[in-house]
């Protein structure tokens, strides 16, 4: 439920936020960035389908070595389908899934297979301390260890928040995540197209799937954290 990675001794380490299907835009920021797939590392927050035009890229991406994520409450909703496919097909239809509605069934069959390996959370040694990357959020007051320790135990409170919660990125839980330098989130995403800061906890989904002109793909370089 939970993966470890070691420093990145050789490059550098990226955090992205919400793709949403939108794998043309991160293309073009890592250009931007001169991304070094030999040496450098992307870690995603999750949600890497629906909505946006190329969700079913998301095997592509999954398959490099140096592209990392954690499940997303919409890679989740594609696991419960084979629970309960009625309410998943309206939640699909609603949510931008048209496209795993279309899909055949030897790539859902890969597609399940790859999600149901992707972790709740990581968390990422960096030369300067460690950064943890969740999906949504984790339980107020609880420290990062509580948190993954419990995860790794099935507690399905904290699975729950890791996907959905809003309450720390919408102001109604105050004080950061003790235990950990930084923790990185994505699922709310910022009305001004910002990155929002509460305490040590970076919610950097600014809505790459969004059409407003304000909206678009957060990639964060690690290090940029430690600067503040």
């Amino acid at each position: 439920m939970v993966e470890h990675f070691k420093i990145n001794t050789l490059g550098r380490d990226f955090a992205v936020g919400d793709i949403h299907g939108c794998f043309h835009l991160l293309k073009m920021a890592l250009e931007s960035y001169e991304f070094n797939p030999q040496i450098d590392r992307l870690f995603a927050v999750g949600d890497l389908v629906d909505r946006g035009p190329y969700s079913s890229q998301a095997l592509e991406w999954l398959s490099r070595p140096w592209f990392n994520s954690c499940l997303g409450n919409h890679e989740e909703m594609i696991l419960r389908s084979l629970q309960d496919p009625t309410h998943c097909q309206k939640w699909f239809t609603a949510n931008g899934g048209d496209w795993w509605l279309r899909a055949l069934p030897s790539t859902r069959h890969q597609v399940l297979s790859t999600f149901s390996a992707l972790p709740t959370a990581m968390e990422i040694e960096t030369e300067q301390g460690l950064v943890g990357i969740v999906h949504a959020d984790i339980p107020k007051n609880m420290s990062w260890k509580t948190f993954c320790n419990y995860l790794n135990m099935g507690d399905e409170e904290c699975y729950k928040t890791a996907l959905w919660s809003r309450r720390r990125a919408q102001g109604e839980a105050s004080g950061g995540v003790p235990g950990i330098d930084f923790v990185i989130c994505g699922h709310s995403v910022s009305a001004a197209g910002d990155i929002n800061v509460k305490d040590n906890v970076w919610f950097i989904d600014t809505g790459a799937y969004l059409q407003d002109g304000v909206a678009g793909l957060t990639i964060l370089p690690l290090d940029v954290l430690y600067e503040n």
